[in-house]
């Protein structure tokens, strides 16, 4: 064999042991590229939008609720039967004011078996109204008419597996540093409506559940000083808690916590506060912050 052709054979070699890597690389990083995809993504178990979930009334198995919360939005499906004993569906789309959400009830008729091809002929017609009114995050009535016909039904959440552990309350007592975000409307004076926004230092301090007091005071960059004064207290998984507010620009009202979201070294909060003096705006306010 001569030298040439030895080295042929070599090259040879070297590009069957090339290709075979290349496959088995290829074919390793096809059954891994999912793996670490999935490993990336964390489901987030927290309470953004209080009123989502299951709710039944407990002493009638058989039929339920289910709610869907985004915003001020409030989605509820009602799994029901109608007057035959036939399993029906009603569907009921309102905007929460206060502690309400009223709105159409829309009886959902047409589409198809889950093993049959798809059907678009599905519709929806009124068939009454709902109004909910909740008493808190897990418990409401709901007051409907339906084909002219009226009735009430006590619901609450139906909880089929472990909740998330409750924020210990006093977690957000400390220092903290950052931004405060206002979204205001329905100002006496025009100009004072829109988005106002500044960042400063939070002093928090609350008491313990015996005496479950909380104070939130801002001092701003700007020269803002403002206080949120009032009581807490623990809903299920949920830290709630209003009060009064005061600031030395003038400004006085009422807040009312939306959601309060506590880490060791962040937090969150939504208040939704009302001015009642000279100046009458609506505010929705985000707080977000760090310590060190």
């Amino acid at each position: 064999m001569t030298a040439l052709q030895r080295n042929n054979r070599e090259v040879i070699r070297a590009l069957h042991f090339l290709a075979r890597t290349l496959i088995m690389l290829c074919v390793a990083m096809t059954i891994a590229a999912p793996v670490a995809r999935a490993q990336t993504f964390t489901v987030d178990t927290s309470f953004a939008s209080p009123l989502t979930g299951l709710w039944w009334n407990e002493s009638e198995s058989g039929w339920g609720a289910t709610l869907t919360q985004q915003s001020t939005r409030l989605f509820v499906t009602m799994f029901v039967y109608d007057a035959a004993g036939n399993a029906t569906w009603y569907t009921v789309s309102c905007a929460v004011s206060g502690t309400t959400c009223g709105g159409d009830l829309l009886r959902v008729r047409g589409g198809a078996a889950p093993t049959a091809a798809w059907s678009a002929g599905v519709s929806a017609t009124r068939a009454g109204g709902m109004l909910l009114t909740f008493s808190s995050n897990d418990a409401a009535t709901m007051s409907y008419t339906l084909d002219g016909v009226g009735a009430t039904r006590q619901i609450t959440r139906q909880v089929f597996g472990p909740l998330a552990p409750v924020i210990a309350p006093t977690a957000l007592a400390g220092t903290w540093f950052g931004s405060i975000v206002e979204a205001r409307s329905n100002c006496t004076q025009a100009q004072n409506n829109g988005n106002r926004a500044t960042y400063g230092q939070y002093d928090i301090t609350m008491g313990p559940a015996a005496n479950p007091l909380v104070s939130i005071h801002l001092a701003g960059v700007t020269g803002l000083q403002c206080t949120y004064s009032g009581t807490y207290a623990t809903n299920g998984a949920r830290v709630l808690g209003n009060g009064t507010l005061n600031c030395n620009d003038g400004r006085r009202g009422n807040w009312q916590s939306g959601t309060i979201d506590v880490k060791a070294q962040s937090m969150a909060l939504i208040l939704n506060v009302q001015l009642d003096t000279t100046e009458t705006c609506s505010i929705y306010t985000v707080i977000t912050a760090a310590r060190l």
